[in-house]
């Protein structure tokens, strides 16, 4: 017969018998209220059953937590504390069952021993027959060696034996394990464990080996060494030696080559004190970064009501007035371009920056588009009126100097890169008064476009963006414009069904030469994208495609289990400028179908922003995650997921605490 259990919480003390199960939430109706913010209002439950009581998950969004470990359904044992929710605004409980309190704690699974190979045992006693060398660990975090004893787990779970503190690293990202082979490097995460950029499911480690924990380049770096035995390891370092001896002539070589070359260029190029060389290598200077600045303009769609419908960034690239942006700024309608929920504008409103870096755009010119590519995200303005509306003379236009077009083929991975935009993040208040806002990152990697058939569909960078930034430019260090801020959550994983995060994407500059060709020749508003052909029809979203919204998670890792509706919206405590993931679970939708989440604020018509793309999963079950920037002066957020031609497929509601 299974006994009575006890819950400690909150200083008190709740005993309940074997006749049902035990509801324990933030809901005034549960059996054991809790506080806290990341607390479901029906988060988990104790249930009795023949062979005793057992703790389970009841799709909380923060999840249910033993030793560290996130539960869906636990046998209980003795005494158990369990955590519910994460962070500060989690709560810790005692589960005790009667009879148990002279029992030892009992701890939760931390290996899954139907996951395991049958060489390893999940008691921790090491593989039988196991001849690996131990595992040095050496991270940010210090140094760790380990024996032949236990896999070693890798994430950002607490307790783990490598803990990795970093927004790109899953819970549970990795595991290394010792098998009689040696020691084997298994990827479990949604972002990825790569080597030499490369992503990488399973790999031996043989020789001291760098990874990269959740992107190929701005990942969590740690570096795996196989501690074998001193005559082993001394024989490696002198072949590592031999091969850098070989190495050192030609390297010699080429440096004198180059020693050569920089003084005859010096000669012929300098005429004073100014090396261009050394200006080269000096990256970005102050002038080549104000020049950028002035030649960003803040972008606000205007209806044919007059009211503000969206707002968006781009570059004045012409004396005449001509202004690169996205597509889904200056005409959310072109062909290819996919769901929208805004109208095309009447007009957009071009604000120029202002000298004064704490000042807002001043609202200056009136341009319509003369040329979009949908599918490209792509299209040029041209600027037809001043801000009342009367006509102006494009050859007597007051205009800074136009960005500079710099090679989008020539950037390498590492490059640096500063993107230029106007989201709304960039101010605390509400409405369209914002300064320009200016971040710097690294190109981490090209994102391969399937339908232009390029390796180069998209920059792919750590440079911070919000919405308001689309259209805006990246630049290099000679303050070219060579990306066009497009998107956050384009590249995904597949094989995971996750929407990556922290990942800010950029359409190369030279993917707009034919629509910057077409603008200089007076434009062709009927232009139609040749890739829009090739996607599939929106009006062919099947009729059993499903969608339902999981809630939201600070982290974007709560694997859709968490429920929200609109009469019982979920609640967070969240700060202005916090980015905050709304999660999704579609099923029977077909890759290629085009796809929005819109934001939108508790009154059901302020927008909060939006983001675009086509689906790239197959049509089985998917949870999918989409980032969100908070902004000041709001109380709440819905995202909607709308397919096809604006159909709404789910919607998420939050309100913030």
């Amino acid at each position: 017969m299974t006994s009575n259990i006890r819950v400690q919480a909150g200083g008190q003390s709740y005993t309940f018998p074997a006749t049902g199960p035990v509801r324990i939430g933030r809901s005034p109706e549960a059996d054991v209220v809790l506080a806290g913010g990341s607390v479901s209002r029906q988060h988990a439950s104790l249930v009795p059953g023949p062979q005793g009581w057992q703790l389970v998950d009841a799709g909380s969004s923060h999840g249910t937590w033993v030793n560290g470990q996130r539960v869906q359904a636990i046998p209980l044992t003795g005494q158990t504390t369990v955590t519910l929710g994460q962070g500060s605004d989690a709560a810790t409980i005692l589960v005790v069952q009667e009879g148990a309190e002279d029992r030892p704690v009992p701890h939760a699974p931390t290996i899954n021993p139907a996951a395991l190979p049958p060489t390893m045992v999940p008691n921790g006693s090491g593989a039988p027959g196991a001849q690996a060398p131990g595992m040095l660990v050496r991270s940010r975090a210090g140094d760790k060696r380990f024996g032949l004893m236990a896999p070693v787990r890798i994430g950002r779970e607490p307790g783990l034996e490598i803990t990795a503190d970093d927004p790109s690293v899953s819970r549970q990202h990795a595991l290394l394990e010792p098998r009689p082979d040696g020691w084997w490097l298994s990827d479990r995460s949604t972002s990825g464990t790569y080597i030499d950029g490369e992503r990488v499911s399973q790999r031996k480690i043989e020789e001291p080996t760098t990874i990269m924990l959740g992107h190929p380049t701005a990942g969590y770096e740690l570096e795996l060494v196989p501690v074998v035995t001193a005559e082993m390891a001394t024989k490696a370092i002198q072949g590592r030696k031999r091969k850098k001896a070989f190495g050192r002539v030609g390297l010699i070589a080429a440096a004198l080559v180059l020693l050569i070359g920089g003084v005859t260029t010096a000669v012929v190029l300098s005429s004073g004190d100014d090396d261009p060389k050394k200006q080269d290598e000096a990256g970005l200077t102050e002038a080549e970064l104000d020049r950028a600045k002035a030649a960003s303009v803040f972008l606000v769609a205007v209806g044919a009501d007059g009211q503000p419908t969206h707002t968006g960034s781009g570059s004045i690239i012409s004396d005449d007035g001509l202004i690169l942006t996205n597509a889904h700024v200056g005409k959310p309608s072109s062909p290819g371009q996919g769901a929208s929920e805004f109208a095309d504008p009447a007009y957009l409103l071009v604000a120029l920056t202002q000298e004064s870096d704490d000042k807002p755009a001043e609202p200056t010119y009136r341009a319509v588009p003369i040329v979009s590519d949908g599918y490209l995200d792509l299209a040029v303005l041209q600027i037809i009126e001043d801000a009342d509306g009367n006509k102006v003379d494009q050859a007597d236009l007051e205009l800074p100097e136009p960005m500079p077009l710099g090679n989008s083929d020539e950037l390498r991975t590492g490059d640096s890169i500063t993107a230029l935009g106007y989201p709304g993040i960039g101010n605390p208040q509400a409405g369209i008064d914002r300064p320009l806002t200016v971040t710097k990152g690294v190109v981490s990697t090209f994102q391969r476009d399937e339908v232009v058939g390029t390796e180069r569909g998209y920059i792919d960078s750590d440079v911070r963006l919000g919405s308001g930034n689309s259209g805006g430019a990246s630049i290099n260090d000679d303050g070219e414009l060579i990306g066009i801020n497009t998107a956050v959550i384009t590249a995904v994983s597949e094989s995971a069904g996750a929407i990556t995060q922290g990942s800010a994407l950029l359409r190369p500059l030279n993917l707009a030469d034919k629509v910057l060709e077409i603008a200089r020749k007076g434009g062709d508003p009927d232009y139609v994208s040749p890739y829009a052909e090739e996607l599939p029809d929106p009006q062919d979203v099947p009729s059993d495609v499903s969608g339902v919204g999981n809630g939201w998670t600070t982290d974007g890792q709560g694997g859709c289990v968490g429920t929200t509706s609109l009469d019982s919206p979920q609640t967070m405590s969240v700060a202005p400028e916090q980015t905050i993931y709304a999660e999704f679970t579609i099923t029977g939708l077909p890759e290629g179908t085009p796809i929005g989440v819109g934001f939108v604020a508790p009154d059901g018509e302020t927008q909060l922003g939006s983001v675009q793309d086509t689906w790239k999963f197959d049509p089985s079950r998917q949870c999918v995650s989409v980032p969100f920037t908070v902004p000041a002066g709001v109380n709440g957020a819905n995202a909607v997921f709308f397919v096809g031609e604006g159909d709404v497929l789910a919607e998420n509601p939050l309100l913030f605490q």
